[in-house]
């Protein structure tokens, strides 16, 4: 009995560190893979404000290597970038062409969506909110009225001023309310601890200039 008891006790021991290992092992991969991630955005937001290396370029001897079989990667352009300083998010959008203009990818250019150089139009951004890698607008609750978001677009940095917040319910479709007769930005989100609400922001421009 003493020795079923002890081996059942070994048993459970083995299993609950093999559960902690890989438990640490998921971890470890889950942060390195989405700081690899960060960097690849990082460095097309570069590419879109066409940072230029002042370092001298160096001169590389040509190495022909043999051919690899081409992996599947997901390559897209930033055609803008939306800048919220005080949640520290700085994410670029793509064409509303693109596979890549999804929630799943990215902040998604929302169908019907005006760019900021048409007056009184109205750009909607929607995004995920939560845990993972792709929930940009998991900060966006943080938001208060007045607060700036800045959208950079072909030449042009739009600052606009957070005017309204208000909740809905998630059907699939959101009324947006804002005025019409001034240029807007509409962010929408899920709402924070909440499975059948969304928040929904309405900026209005207050600024733009050349950058």
């Amino acid at each position: 009995m003493q020795q079923r008891k002890t081996k059942r006790n070994s048993i459970i021991t083995v299993v609950g560190i093999l559960l902690i290992f890989f438990g640490a092992s998921y971890l470890i991969f889950n942060h390195f893979s989405n700081e690899r991630l960060k960097q690849k955005d990082n460095n097309k937001i570069e590419e879109f404000f066409e940072i230029e290396d002042e370092e001298p370029e160096e001169e590389i001897e040509e190495v022909i290597e043999q051919p690899k079989e081409e992996k599947q990667t997901i390559n897209y352009d930033y055609i803008a970038v939306l800048e919220i300083p005080k949640i520290n998010l700085k994410r670029g959008l793509v064409s509303t062409d693109s596979r890549y203009n999804n929630v799943n990818y990215n902040i998604k250019i929302v169908d019907g969506s005006l760019m900021p150089y048409v007056r009184n139009g109205n750009l909607i951004l929607a995004g995920h909110n939560g845990s993972a890698y792709i929930s940009f607008f998991k900060n966006l609750y943080k938001l208060d009225i007045n607060d700036s978001v800045y959208v950079f677009f072909d030449g042009i940095k739009y600052e606009y001023k957070i005017a309204d917040i208000y909740d809905v319910d998630k059907t699939g479709t959101v009324n947006i309310s804002r005025d019409k007769n001034r240029t807007t930005i509409t962010l929408i989100t899920c709402k924070k601890y909440s499975k059948d609400k969304q928040t929904v922001f309405i900026g209005y421009l207050s600024n733009k200039e050349s950058y």
